[in-house]
């Protein structure tokens, strides 16, 4: 049985992600995704390098031995922080999942519904597992194989529908469904898939503000030069951002940050595995927020994959590599 701490980090990332893809959605309506993105992302990483200092540990291996000092607490984390390897390996990180994976992620939504965009990105336990066994030889186990299939089950019943609706309407003069943006998803569940996996076996500085916030900055980075490169900046005028958008986009930054916090815990200490079943969750919660925001209707459909899923979350979690 996970431990408490973890099931507590786990239920605060399902939630926070969930709520964060109707925050994207609201954000890019009047802020270019890049742009946003970017800008989400380079404040979030610095972020949680500044509560790195502000924010005092219990504990910190100095020399061999633990210690309470608060000096040599902070003399540790300007050494973890300054260090070339550890910043190679975050850029490496950052640009997987943040670039490619988020900045994909945000791009592709300009398309889609904050919902939809949620069930694509739900394909990414699927990719960890697959990659995890081709690229690392990793050994599955019978109770994560199994809770990914009833997951993968659980995606299909509540994905399927829309699906056949959207690929209905590709036909249609009055359509606003996009497949470029399937394709964007698509290949963002591939990038930051093989990013969980690396990150997971990276040499990143033990502590989680430190490393969280250095794969934030520097995606953040990146996707700001994107967002140049890409000629967005150039066109944006500040003054077209609407209130809502910015309420949104600072909700990304602080709460969201909390988000990514959590899952860097969870991807350190258990598994990716353990760490990416937000996107079965999250998507349940998205659809959720739907329902208190928008008024949307929770159909019996919804209600049996969240069983399904949930079922298999439980497998993952309690059988899984970890």
């Amino acid at each position: 049985m996970a431990d408490l701490k973890v099931w507590l980090v786990l239920i605060m990332l399902w939630v926070v992600i969930g709520s964060t893809y109707i925050g994207i959605k609201i954000s890019i309506d009047t802020i270019p995704p890049f742009l946003m993105s970017g800008t989400r992302y380079a404040l979030s990483g610095g972020l949680l390098l500044l509560l790195n200092f502000l924010i005092p540990s219990k504990n910190y291996l100095t020399e061999g031995k633990l210690t309470r000092d608060y000096k040599i607490g902070i003399r540790s984390r300007i050494v973890q922080l300054f260090g070339k390897k550890q910043w190679r390996e975050a850029s490496i990180i950052g640009a997987a999942l943040i670039l490619g994976g988020q900045g994909l992620l945000t791009w592709g939504e300009q398309f889609l519904s904050s919902s939809f965009t949620a069930l694509l990105f739900s394909t990414v336990p699927i990719w960890i597992l697959l990659l995890g066994k081709f690229l690392y030889k990793e050994k599955l186990k019978k109770f994560t194989i199994l809770g990914v299939v009833l997951g993968s089950i659980g995606f299909i019943i509540l994905i399927s529908p829309t699906l056949l609706a959207q690929f209905v309407e590709i036909n249609s003069s009055n359509t606003k469904f996009e497949f470029v943006g399937i394709l964007a998803l698509m290949v963002a569940t591939l990038s930051w898939s093989g990013g969980s996996l690396y990150s997971s076996k990276a040499d990143l500085p033990d502590n989680i503000f430190i490393s969280t916030g250095m794969m934030l900055f520097v995606g953040g980075l990146l996707l700001l030069v994107l967002s140049v490169t890409t000629g967005e900046l150039q066109k944006f005028h500040g003054d077209t951002i609407s209130r809502n958008s910015f309420i949104s986009l600072i909700y990304l930054i602080t709460v969201g940050s909390a988000g990514w916090v959590g899952f860097f815990w969870i991807l350190r200490y258990t598994s990716a595995t353990l760490a990416n079943t937000f996107a079965y969750v999250s998507p349940v919660i998205a659809i959720i927020l739907g329902w208190v925001i928008l008024d949307e209707v929770i159909t019996i459909q919804l209600v049996v994959a969240t069983m399904i899923i949930m079922i298999g979350v439980v497998l993952i979690a309690n059988r899984g590599k970890f």
